[in-house]
Order: structure tokens, then sequence, then C-alpha cells
């Protein structure tokens, strides 16, 4: 009988991204952590809460929630909020 082989290969490390769906975390000035969704294509039109443009059909985005809020963790993934990607990462500080 063969023996497999995978046991003598190398361990893959994990890729935490994929095993959190593409969400990634990230703290805010305000020392609150943040999830992090990349969207490659809006489905429908957004406004942007910190310049508040729109956000169109197809434009890539990112949707920001934080589930440390006082009411819950439900409670803080239902106000999660449609971000330009520069927006986002330019948030705080003056354009």
């Amino acid at each position: 009988m063969r023996k497999s082989k995978k046991y003598q290969r190398p361990v893959r490390p994990l890729n935490v991204s994929s095993l959190m769906g593409g969400v990634t975390r990230e703290y805010g000035k305000d020392g609150n952590e943040y999830k992090v969704h990349h969207i490659t294509h809006a489905a429908k039109e957004y406004i942007c809460p910190s310049c508040q443009g729109v956000i169109f059909v197809g434009e890539s985005h990112e949707v920001v929630w934080n589930e440390g809020h006082f009411m819950g963790v439900t409670e803080g993934q239902n106000r999660r909020r449609h971000w330009h990607t520069h927006c986002w990462v330019h948030r705080g500080r003056a354009l």
C-alpha cells in the first residue's frame, strides 16, 4: 500500500483574510476596532458618511462596522456604512 505524501509537504500558512470572509480588522484613532469589507462592485447607490458623495452602482468601496457597540454586536452590524475607499483611508484627516 502506497503511503500518502501529503504529510511530507510543508504546511501552508493560513489565509486569515479568507477565513474571515475577506473582512479585515482596523483600529481607529478613537481606539475602536472596525471590521472592514472591500466590495468590488456596488449593487446599488449609497451615500458616503464622510464626504456625503454618492457611491455609484459598480464602484468599489468599503463596508465598515463596529461590533463593539454598547447595544451589542447585532446593533453594530446594523449600523454598518458604505464608504468611498479613499474617504475611509483618509478619515479624520483634511484632504
